[in-house]
């Protein structure tokens, strides 16, 4: 029997509970129901160290825990999703730092969902525009639905304590088509024996 191909989903913000969270949870949900197993990393919470450059250019394993499981469940995955608030029209440094503690190969046969949450809609797209070059770098293949969203596309959950992607709206409609391209590519890889490297999962 063919494994379920792996999706991790990671949520940039260092906000708890936050849009971001929000929206890459949303898409985790939409793989789930196209076969996938899904995973989420949510920065906010997970505590992982900054990088540094003896780690940066090692081959050994990373001497945090925290550091390590993220990484494992980056290589294990066959597809992931990065989301990011709008900072001064560019991704969070939280991201940044997450992804510089993975090896340079990391997402390498894996396609790569890209999403951004912001205050308005001036500059919400440019985050994901350079991730895309963030994603070559590392060997992945960003797809070309790119998903968007602003505070107005959200609603509370009951007891307004979490965030909701409103499933009516145009912008679930692009998550959609994002989780489309990313099963589409996914079984493409798989298909020419391309997989993720293992099975590890990041816990919220």
């Amino acid at each position: 029997m063919t494994a379920r191909p792996r999706a991790l989903c990671v949520a940039g913000s260092p906000s708890a509970g936050s849009h971001t969270r929000a929206l890459v949870g949303h898409i985790g949900g939409l793989l789930e129901q196209r076969g996938f197993a899904g995973g989420l990393a949510d920065l906010a919470v997970l505590g992982l160290p900054p990088s540094h450059p003896d780690h940066y250019w090692s081959e050994a394993p990373h001497p945090v825990g925290q550091a390590r499981e993220f990484i494992e469940a980056v290589l294990g995955s066959d597809a992931l999703v990065l989301g990011t608030p709008v900072y001064h029209s560019g991704y969070s440094g939280l991201l940044k730092s997450a992804v510089d503690l993975l090896p340079s190969d990391a997402f390498a046969g894996k396609a790569v969902g890209l999403v951004s949450h912001a205050s308005g809609p001036r500059g919400s797209a440019t985050a994901c525009e350079q991730l895309r070059q963030v994603v070559k770098a590392l060997g992945g293949w960003a797809v070309p639905m790119q998903v968007s969203t602003v505070s107005a596309d959200f609603a509370p959950a009951a007891g307004g304590q979490q965030r909701v992607l409103d499933a009516t709206g145009p912008v679930h409609a692009r998550c959609v088509e994002l989780a489309d391209q990313l099963a589409a590519f996914t079984r493409a890889m798989r298909g020419a024996g391309v997989t993720g490297a293992g099975s590890a999962e990041v816990a919220a």
